[in-house]
């Protein structure tokens, strides 16, 4: 069977680390990637179990405190504060190393957000689950969001790429590849045009691109780039790809319990591909039972 790994996003649910690494296995899936679930505490008694074994590290990873008490996962690489910035980089560069010492070749990870109302974002979901997304009213919603994105977003790419810069002689001298994920909000960066250029300043091997497959079924659900566009523009820079279900635009469900177009998934995952499972920890355990029966029901292991 194809290798097929489980987030320790899933092990919110556990206070002891080696049932939760039974219960990976018990499910039938053969790896783990950590993520920024993982305290540093929780992080030290994952990696005394010998029978681990890691897919990808999602960063920041462990998930400490900032140097303003907040976690690490709400530095953004593409803050304009430079002290913010600076700091996000730290933490992603303790990754990288945590990766290279435990052997582990990809690390996973988030290029920040322009910093925008959230509100007009939210003001367009709540529409959408209203079932008004054909209105003129969400139409102008969404430009009104389109609008800001465009005027704020620019700086936010610049700095952005002088994080990545950074980040990639990092990885490159760990022995560790970049993979950059598509991200569920808009205000996020990047979008699918941003990917393509940041990729394109760096080599396949130091700087890749991670699919998310509920992130981009929510922005396409929410009238931006279709799903399959993500899918064809960045298949041969693929490394990995994040697998759980959507129902309306919600995600992280257990592969299975949403309307995900999974043939659309099969047909376009490159091969050898990190396939990893990112399951919210409110699923029940009986849903994530039976996951990897029902990927390997829909041809994807």
């Amino acid at each position: 069977m194809t290798d097929i790994s489980l987030s320790t996003m899933w092990s919110q649910k556990y206070t002891d680390m080696n049932e939760f690494v039974r219960d990976v296995f018990d499910y039938g899936f053969t790896h783990v990637e950590l993520n920024a679930s993982l305290t540093a505490k929780t992080l030290k008694a994952l990696l005394t179990i010998e029978a681990l074994k890691i897919s990808s590290i999602h960063s920041p990873c462990p998930n400490g405190p900032s140097s303003e008490g907040t976690k690490a996962s709400s530095l953004s690489l593409s803050s304009l504060n430079e002290d913010e910035r600076k700091e996000a980089v730290a933490f992603t560069k303790n990754t990288i190393e945590l990766a290279s010492e435990l052997a582990v070749r990809v690390v996973v990870l988030h290029s920040g957000w322009a910093e925008l109302n959230p509100d007009l974002e939210m003001n367009l979901r709540n529409m959408y689950e209203q079932g008004i997304q054909n209105s003129s009213d969400f139409e102008n919603a969404k430009c009104t969001l389109v609008n800001a994105r465009g005027f704020m977003v620019c700086p936010h790419i610049d700095a952005a790429k002088e994080s990545l810069l950074e980040l990639a002689g990092h990885a490159r001298s760990n022995g560790v590849q970049l993979a950059l994920e598509n991200r569920v909000h808009y205000y996020e960066i990047p979008n699918i045009d941003e990917m393509l250029d940041i990729l394109s300043e760096f080599q396949p091997e130091v700087v890749g691109y991670w699919h998310d497959v509920g992130h981009a079924e929510i922005q396409a659900r929410t009238g931006f780039t279709p799903h399959d566009e993500w899918l064809m523009a960045l298949k041969d820079r693929m490394i990995g790809v994040h697998l759980h279900d959507v129902q309306g635009i919600r995600d992280h469900q257990a592969p299975g319990l949403g309307d995900l177009d999974w043939n659309l998934i099969a047909e376009n995952l490159p091969k050898g591909v990190i396939k990893v499972c990112e399951i919210g920890e409110w699923n029940d355990p009986k849903d994530t039972r039976q996951v990897v029966s029902f990927l390997q029901s829909k041809g994807i292991l």
